[in-house]
């Protein structure tokens, strides 16, 4: 699938960051607060995009090396 992702297949690639997806959320979360004090946990959708983007790249710039 790796190899099918660096060739530009876009269906490897959505595979591939699907498999990631939660993980990415967990990175990409941060604390909001209520006028009560009360905090929340929400995705930053920013975040998130950012981070898909990086992937999207690490995956394009990949390199396989036969030896």
């Amino acid at each position: 699938m790796i190899v099918a992702a660096t060739d530009g297949d876009e269906a490897a690639i959505q595979k591939i960051l699907k498999f990631y997806d939660g993980y990415i959320s967990k990175l990409s979360l941060h604390q909001l607060y209520d006028e009560y004090e009360n905090v929340y946990m929400v995705v930053g959708s920013e975040l998130k995009g950012r981070i898909q983007a990086a992937v999207m790249d690490m995956i394009a710039n990949f390199e396989i090396i036969v030896i």
